[in-house]
């Protein structure tokens, strides 16, 4: 698991970007998600999508890829009923005591890197989302309802 975190934090490292939990230490922000997606064929470009709560502000999605726009992200306004929907699913499924999927090749599989942060926490899980089972799926399931946009491939 070691090798595979590697290779979803350095996506977010080439793109430039804080990490969750540096994000989530600024004044004023009250939750990030961070869904980083690194496909193994190379048949859409990696990208990673922070989803953020300030206290006075609207939840905002940035989407970055990797090769796309100078890596500057795609940034969209969320309604705070879909912020207040994916985390409560996350919070139902005991995201925060789950632990990175078993069994992931080490090869061969699209992987995502799931995080939650919040002040001074932060939990991340490591997914292959075709082979995933039970909370795993459910987790996969979570994102594809409740951020469609976070989880859509840019076709090379």
């Amino acid at each position: 698991m070691d090798y595979q975190a590697y290779l979803l934090r350095v996506i977010a490292d080439e793109l430039g970007l804080k990490q969750a939990e540096d994000i989530a230490r600024q004044p004023g922000m009250r939750a990030v998600y961070r869904l980083t997606i690194r496909y193994h064929d190379n048949r859409s470009f990696d990208s990673v999508a922070t989803l953020s709560r300030y206290v006075t502000d609207l939840p905002r999605l940035e989407i970055a890829y990797q090769e796309l726009f100078n890596h500057k992200p795609l940034t969209l306004d969320i309604e705070q009923v879909r912020f207040d929907a994916f985390a409560g699913a996350l919070l139902k499924l005991r995201f925060d005591h789950t632990a990175d999927q078993p069994n992931i090749p080490a090869y061969g599989v699209d992987l995502w890197m799931l995080e939650r942060a919040a002040g001074g926490f932060a939990k991340s899980i490591i997914l292959a989302p075709k082979l995933a089972q039970g909370i795993h799926a459910e987790l996969v399931a979570a994102v594809q309802e409740h951020l469609p946009e976070a989880v859509k491939e840019v076709w090379r």
